[in-house]
């Protein structure tokens, strides 16, 4: 890849000359339903950035029975000027030294409100653009509140979202080399039909699942409804498959137990059946994550640190059972704090200030949304360039 400098007008400040003071950064997240922006103050590159302002507004498709994208690209149009602005006004309107937005992977139309109205405010401010990967975003956020020290590299990243269920092994952070995907539907994405199956409501129905279910604890021990579920590519033996998940087939098997409407089932029944699903489908996570350390190990020789991230990183029992069932194959288990596990602003903007820091890079104006990008390859997408 041959990476083009471009030379800021003299107007426009180049953050690298301030490092060693404060610059600020507006970072834009909306590659799916949420429009994200955030403000960051990076005081100088020793300490983490101060987090100014994190602002989201998150369409309602609860009565739609999911995320309809033109729906969600008019949410973003309507809401993304009003919500940087009150961003600004909040954090004093700040003099904004670098801009990073999502650029993918996501839902085109999504992703191109932010990142058109990002281009905008880079040719009417002269700064500096970054057009980020989303799932880098949810890599690299557990690395923040340490200023990037921890995890240390190379690490392993468990990503586990409604739009995406990937194992990364990232040497550096622009190193990265994905080990295991899911050949269907991701863990969220599965999560959420499930649990709309089961009459679960709510426009984050894998989280409403998650909260109905530790209600009542007793309901991993209740055996008056068992249910049958499946244990996708247990019986596949070649590499391509022990390396991959599959979601899709836990769908089939709830409605399949289903024997009557789901509103003839009691709560306490419904429960259960909620308990067993989502056992199910992180069992199956840990089933394969198993498999993939085991036939990984001379990749994984020097990787200490786990980090668990994306949405779904943010279940207190896919936390528990990673760090009871991995903890011989790693010294540290990590997550970003609970707020930044959905999709968020603040993750854009702390994955560009490593990116820019690290390797001066900028993107050019010249660019489209990116629908499918995956991290192995993320240098290799036209579009970047170095600040000179």
């Amino acid at each position: 890849m041959t990476l083009r400098p471009v030379r800021w007008p003299v107007r426009a400040i180049n953050p690298f000359s301030r490092l060693q003071r404060s610059y600020k950064v507006l970072a834009i997240e909306t590659s799916c339903d949420d429009t994200c922006v955030a403000v960051l103050d990076r005081k100088n590159s020793k300490t983490a950035p101060e987090v100014l302002v994190h602002l989201k507004n998150t369409l309602d498709s609860s009565s739609q029975g999911g995320i309809v994208p033109t729906k969600a690209h008019l949410h973003h149009q309507l809401k993304i000027g009003g919500l940087t602005q009150r961003a600004l006004q909040l954090s004093n309107f700040p003099k904004i030294d670098l801009i990073c937005v999502t650029r993918g992977p996501g839902m085109p139309g999504s992703l191109s409100g932010g990142l058109d109205f990002a281009k905008g405010l880079s040719v009417a401010w002269q700064k500096p653009l970054l057009g980020m990967h989303h799932m880098l975003g949810h890599l690299l956020v557990p690395r923040m509140e340490t200023n990037g020290e921890r995890p240390s590299y190379p690490f392993l990243s468990l990503l586990v979202s409604g739009g995406h269920t990937t194992v990364v092994l990232s040497q550096s952070i622009t190193d990265h080399e994905i080990i295991c995907d899911s050949m269907d539907i991701a863990v969220g994405d599965s999560l959420d039909k499930c649990g709309r199956e089961l009459g679960i409501k709510g426009t984050m129905i894998a989280k409403e699942m998650e909260k109905f279910i530790d209600e009542d604890p007793s309901c991993a021990h209740d055996t008056e409804i068992q249910m049958v579920m499946p244990n996708p590519l247990k019986n596949k033996h070649n590499r391509v498959d022990l390396q991959a998940f599959s979601f899709a087939p836990f769908l089939t098997a709830v409605r399949n137990n289903l024997k009557q409407p789901i509103e003839n089932y009691t709560i306490k029944q419904i429960r259960s059946m909620a308990y067993q699903t989502q056992e199910a489908i992180f069992n199956h996570i840990m089933t394969r994550l198993s498999k993939v350390i085991a036939l990984n190990r001379d990749k994984l020789i020097g990787v200490r640190h786990l980090v668990c991230s994306g949405g779904v990183g943010a279940n207190k029992r896919l936390r528990h059972l990673l760090e009871t069932k991995l903890c011989p194959n790693f010294e540290t288990f990590h997550y970003p704090p609970l707020d930044l596990c959905t999709d968020n602003a603040v993750m854009i903007g702390w994955a560009g200030i490593e990116l820019y820091e690290s390797k001066k890079f900028s993107t050019e104006l010249e660019v489209s949304p990116i629908r499918k990008w995956p991290l192995s390859e993320l240098l290799t997408v036209p579009g970047w360039t170095t600040v000179d």
